[in-house]
């Protein structure tokens, strides 16, 4: 075990067990899936809890955290001697350039422009519909703008300037951050990053690797590359990718994405900065406070799910500090202090399990019935639907406790497992990734059946089963930006079997 892994209690280092605890709690009850929290002091782990499935090496989903890795290859390539900041993106990809006169804006495009988020597209290139080369619509797509005048947020950018690193590395991305630091740190070997239809890294957004490498490579970043005496990364180019350099106030939606922009780091209020990725995937450093805050969660389809962990952080821990410095009282501050015992908070962080519904929003006499009734019935699609769904039934245990919805679609046949007050872990339908399934009578006519994607596709999907006898009527919803497209629509169907 190395240095790196040491850890204190929270109080010995200033914060009370209660703190930690509050900060978890009021993520939970406002209902936002959490995967994993873990924060640091004073360069010791206080505290880590995983929603399990996930543990501490599990590999998750990081999204535009990758983002900032591919800043720090930047500047690694500009410490070689490879790159500088006010090279022209062009000049590295002469292949890709349009036939005949390049627009002007693209050839006055710079590595920085691209790293500060002011390239001269309004928008991500690739998501405009039938793009397949991912990194030549980013030279092909008309430019919008003058590059490094306006903040706005181009995947595009990112997935090109990870690509150049492996043009000029002559290594996959991953690969050569793993030979210039990520070995150094132990970063786990299984992570990787996924790939584009044309097989490039997804430099935007495709690393998946464990909280644990997060933390570890988030730490280098707030100790300016130096990782324990070794100088990993190049101590002035961290600090000026931590520093804003595009003002985003009018761009973003929420507060915490106001705050400022570096070289694919966020500036976040309390006079800290982030790596950030959607859903809630974090490393949250305060300066003043020397905290760093981990999370990964599936904030997706929760509208503010990401500012509400910022909130919470702020105001169950960091501005509580400021509070708790200006007690003069030691009865009162000792009483904080022992509100919540080191046991208790090991117990709490060792006990946390992925979100679930709950299990019946009727009383209990009500919910049996209703669920005796749905059991074992067969249905049929009165029409052809956009969920080509076209039969399926409903199974329900002896006690009530798990169920399966069988069905019959354009794939072929499939059963999802769901749980009643708790979750089941399997692979979903004709697709090679793991779901938990949990389900909830809402009421003595519907069911609703979450699905949660905790794969390298991270997402989830609701399926609102309305009956209304001999009819019921099926709201499937998916909240993932490229997958389950037949798993997002609306339909009826008609009783057949009643046995």
């Amino acid at each position: 075990m190395t240095e790196f892994f040491k850890q204190a209690k929270s109080k010995e280092l200033g914060i009370p067990n209660e703190y930690i605890m509050n900060f978890s709690k009021r993520l939970e009850e406002k209902h936002l899936p959490m995967h994993s929290i873990m924060l640091m002091r004073h360069d010791k782990l206080i505290y880590d809890s995983f929603y399990a499935p996930y543990t501490r090496d599990s590999l998750h989903r990081m999204f535009s955290v990758t983002k900032s890795f591919v800043s720090l290859g930047i500047g690694l390539l500009i410490e070689e001697g490879k790159l500088s900041l006010d090279d022209h993106i062009v000049d590295f990809f002469p292949d890709k350039l349009p036939e005949g006169e390049v627009h002007p804006f693209l050839k006055m495009m710079t590595i920085r422009d691209m790293l500060e988020m002011k390239s001269c597209h309004r928008f991500t290139t690739y998501k405009a519909t039938g793009v397949s080369d991912w990194l030549g619509s980013f030279f092909t797509t008309k430019p919008t703008h003058v590059p490094g005048t306006n903040f706005a947020y181009d995947t595009s950018s990112t997935h090109t300037l990870g690509i150049l690193i492996e043009r000029l590395s002559g290594k996959n991305f991953l690969d050569y951050l793993r030979d210039k630091f990520l070995n150094e740190l132990e970063f786990s070997k299984e992570a990787y990053v996924l790939t584009d239809p044309t097989n490039m890294s997804m430099g935007g957004s495709g690393l998946n690797c464990s909280s644990l490498d997060l933390l570890k490579v988030f730490y280098l970043v707030v100790h300016k590359g130096d990782w324990f005496g070794k100088q990993l990364l190049p101590k002035e180019y961290i600090e000026d990718a931590i520093s804003c350099h595009s003002d985003n106030w009018a761009k973003s939606d929420t507060l915490e994405e106001m705050q400022g922009y570096g070289y694919q780091f966020w500036r976040t209020s309390h006079g800290g900065y982030a790596m950030y990725g959607m859903g809630g995937q974090l490393a949250v450093y305060v300066p003043d406070k020397d905290i760093i805050l981990i999370t990964t969660a599936d904030a997706q389809g929760r509208k503010g799910g990401v500012q509400l962990i910022y909130d919470s952080f702020w105001e169950e821990i960091v501005d509580k500090l400021d509070a708790l410095e200006n007690v003069s009282n030691k009865d009162g501050l000792n009483k904080v202090f022992d509100s919540v015992s080191d046991e208790e908070l090991e117990t709490y962080a060792n006990s946390r399990k992925l979100e679930i519904m709950e299990p019946s929003m009727i009383e209990a006499s009500k919910c049996a019935n209703f669920l005796d009734n749905i059991n074992k019935r067969s249905y049929e699609a009165l029409d052809e639907n956009v969920c080509t769904i076209k039969k399926f039934s409903i199974d329900i245990n002896e006690d009530k406790s798990e169920g399966c919805f069988n069905y019959t679609n354009a794939y072929g046949d499939f059963s999802l497992r769901f749980g009643f007050g708790k979750n089941i872990i399997q692979q979903f339908a004709n697709y090679d990734l793991r779901v938990a399934a949990s389900a909830s009578v809402r009421s003595d006519s519907l069911l609703d059946i979450k699905i949660q994607v905790i794969d390298e596709v991270l997402g989830n999907m609701y399926f609102a089963l309305n009956f209304k006898d001999p009819y019921i009527t099926v709201m499937m919803r998916k909240i993932e930006e490229h997958t389950f497209e037949e798993y997002d629509g609306v339909f009826s169907a008609k009783i057949v079997d009643q046995d």
